[in-house]
């Protein structure tokens, strides 16, 4: 979710030049050791360097370092930051339907220039990977483009196939054109880079501040400073990205000084606020959403078709009470699609707290009742015979994530819902949601928003990231209103129809705290809400005659 001059026709906002690095010199840090998830949550393995690929912020973490953005999208002001964008001015003279884009000087590792013809180049290889791309749909790319023209080695034309909403367009669809190496990957077949997404050596020639060194499969991931990235300098030689799942072992290893930087685990927060020789760092609130995500595919879940069990579940979950006892405090509820810190694109209804679900317990029993189901003597409601019970996958190794489970489940079965748990790693449960034959239930791994929070990516039918197979040809409809029209009224009515359809159940989510090692300076500047990285704030201060490690 960001934000670009609501309601501008023509945008031009010129890029100032590159910051200069500070008249003090910070120390090298040597080696700075993270576990994956870094200022997002609970780990998993980096499988996937490909950003035209990547189907998790575990994969994002990777190669957003790697390969600089056209539009970079401030988490803190939730507007363009030029100075970090390849972009230098983006304008739509005829109010949607063109839009011109100027770039900055900007090199690859290899010394070659970042030009015009690699935006091209991203935006022929995204029409190759069709519905394979991780961002189908959203932004209406790549289909709605109807032609790319390279007007100079730093500018081109991109020419909508309609006249569109250009606020939405250039945060959703112009931002996925980030420039792609074309001098190096034109040599291959769509389907040979597909198969190199995890290849380290494929992925030499980058023009972020980092380029893959070494993947150690199931262990870590080795990264070094690009030397050609025109911006701030580096203060370390290598980042390691180590892959640790669980809560417990990644606290151990921190305390063994074998991470430089956690994520505080909610469900061991009185255990980590005293280790000696660590800072914490609170983190402004992401801008995204925990989910319970339903397989509207799977026959043996139809009930979760009816909105009104949908709402009925919504309804019986006290997201107010998960934060108090499971995020100490330091989270925010969602009953619907967009983020409410800050609020920049919420209805004035739902500013003002008012939402069509909320904690109402009574309410939902009403509402099961009028779907027609009655309690059974186990108390778990039924109607034909058929109990309101499904299977929930829990992915394992986070305390949170499990409290966050047992007070789901807690919650349904005072209405008479009976919600089973099993657990499953992480990338089992992402394979399962990449095969829409597959029979899961129901999980939860958290929901995002576009730029423009317009749901396109994640609501409609046969988006690429509506792993549940979510289809309602009203929400098509809205979604559509809000990209075309101009101005926040169609972005209102899609989300309030969102929130009372709970196409997923929008639930609270956890603010996020670090713990740093007192040799890392900078930390609390390293991620913003958005999940982007800022390596360049992270330095040492190692004492005089003391290498760094």
């Amino acid at each position: 979710m960001k934000y670009l001059l609501a309601g501008a026709v023509a945008l031009a906002v010129h890029a100032p030049a590159i910051a200069g690095t500070s008249s003090s010199i910070p120390g090298n840090c040597g080696t700075v050791i993270v576990p994956t998830g870094i200022g997002i949550g609970v780990g998993a393995d980096i499988t996937n360097f490909n950003p035209l690929l990547t189907n998790s912020l575990y994969n994002a973490e990777a190669s957003s370092l790697m390969f600089q953005p056209l539009l970079w999208i401030s988490g803190a002001t939730l507007q363009i930051d030029w100075s970090r964008s390849i972009a230098s001015s983006v304008t739509t003279p005829d109010q949607g339907t063109s839009f011109d884009v100027k770039m900055r000087p900007w090199v690859w590792s290899d010394g070659v220039p970042v030009t015009s013809a690699d935006v091209a180049y991203t935006w022929h290889l995204i029409q190759a990977f069709g519905a394979t791309y991780a961002g189908y749909g959203g932004g209406g790319m790549p289909d709605i483009i109807k032609q790319l023209q390279i007007i100079g080695p730093e500018e081109f034309r991109v020419v909508l196939k309609r006249q569109v909403n250009p606020q939405w367009f250039i945060m959703n669809g112009l931002s996925q054109l980030s420039p792609l190496p074309e001098h190096v990957w034109k040599h291959f077949t769509s389907d040979e880079i597909y198969q190199h997404q995890s290849d380290v050596k494929f992925f030499q020639v980058v023009d972020g501040p980092l380029k893959p060194l070494a993947l150690h499969v199931g262990q870590d991931l080795i990264m070094v400073p690009n030397q050609k990235w025109p911006f701030a300098k580096l203060n370390f030689d290598r980042f390691i990205f180590k892959f640790v799942d669980t809560d417990g072992q990644t606290v151990q290893q921190f305390e063994d000084g074998e991470l430089d930087m956690i994520n505080i685990p909610f469900g061991l927060w009185n255990a980590v606020q005293h280790v000696p020789g660590a800072y914490m760092v609170r983190l402004p609130m992401p801008l995204d959403y925990n989910d319970l995500l339903l397989n509207f595919r799977n026959p043996k879940v139809a009930f979760f078709r009816d909105v009104r069990v949908r709402q009925a579940m919504e309804d019986a979950i006290d997201q107010q009470e998960m934060i108090q006892l499971i995020d100490h405090g330091v989270g925010a509820e969602h009953w619907g699609p967009v983020p409410t810190q800050p609020p920049t694109f919420l209805t004035p209804a739902m500013q003002a707290g008012h939402y069509p679900v909320s904690y109402d317990p009574a309410h939902a029993r009403q509402l099961l009742e009028q779907a027609g189901y009655s309690p059974g003597a186990d108390g778990i409601m039924q109607k034909d015979g058929k109990k309101l019970e499904f299977t929930y996958l829990d992915t394992t190794g986070s305390v949170l994530l499990q409290q966050i489970t047992l007070m789901t489940q807690a919650y349904l079965r005072r209405i008479g819902i009976d919600m089973r748990v099993r657990e499953m790693e992480f990338n089992q449960v992402m394979a399962l949601l990449n095969d829409p034959h597959a029979d899961w239930e129901a999980t939860g791994l958290g929901g995002g928003v576009g730029d423009y929070p317009t749901g396109e990516l994640s609501f409609k039918t046969g988006s690429f990231e509506n792993s549940g197979g979510y289809s309602d040809p009203t929400m098509d409809k809205l979604i559509d209103e809000s990209t075309n029209q101009p101005g926040l009224s169609g972005l209102y009515a899609y989300e309030t129809y969102a929130s009372a359809q709970q196409p997923v159940l929008f639930m609270e989510r956890e603010g996020v705290a670090m713990l740093a090692h007192n040799r890392i300076k900078g930390a609390a500047g390293f991620v913003d809400q958005l999940y982007n990285y800022y390596p360049e704030k992270l330095y040492c201060e190692a004492p005089q005659g003391k290498a760094a490690r």
